[in-house]
């Protein structure tokens, strides 16, 4: 599904990967290791478009679903636990807000609107998000009864649990996780 031929990076004179050719096949898991420093993040950074390889390229296919945990992401600390999560699926979670804006009349779009809305929420599985994130966020070790509270509840190891949820209540056909356990207990690992 990944195609990475001759990936080089370099900073000046200081090279962190040369010539990395390698296939990442559907269905596989693999993780890459090496020491503080070495580049495993500025490797990551290229294959999410985030930084631009010194040489090579990497082919993924248009219409795949990427999903990608950063180490530094954050994101607000006044909103729900549940709809930070929900924002895995932006447009649904979007069409969501809309449509219940509508339906409390605080915007004058038509019936026009609301039917591309629910067709939109409808095609995409929209009316279960909440309950898909609760899950995602559960499965994680965050308690049920928190997912209503502000993120700001959370210690920092759980704020990255949240951000993993995010991640993946959007269903990624890839997943591309910087560091995805630290901070995560046995159970949330083996969870994940």
């Amino acid at each position: 599904m990944l195609q990475i031929s001759g990936l080089s990076k370099s900073f000046g004179p200081q090279a962190l990967f040369s010539d990395v050719t390698l296939q990442l096949n559907v269905g596989s898991r693999y993780g890459l290791v090496g020491a503080n420093g070495a580049g495993k993040t500025t490797f990551l950074r290229i294959l999410t478009g985030d930084e631009s390889p010194t040489d090579g390229e990497f082919v993924l296919p248009k219409q795949v679903r990427v999903g990608v945990l950063r180490q530094d992401r954050f994101m607000a600390d006044d909103q729900a636990i549940i709809e930070l999560a929900m924002m895995g699926e932006p447009d649904v979670y979007a069409a969501l807000k809309e449509q219940g804006q509508l339906a409390d009349g605080h915007a004058g779009a038509g019936p026009e609107r609301l039917a591309e809305l629910q067709e939109l929420i409808g095609t995409r599985n929209g009316y279960s998000l909440k309950s898909r994130a609760s899950a995602v966020l559960v499965g994680l070790g965050i308690p049920s009864q928190s997912l209503e509270q502000p993120l700001s509840t959370l210690s920092g190891g759980f704020k990255l649990r949240v951000l993993l949820a995010q991640v993946l209540v959007g269903e990624p056909e890839v997943l591309l996780l910087d560091e995805p356990t630290n901070h995560l207990d046995i159970l949330s690992i083996r969870w994940l």
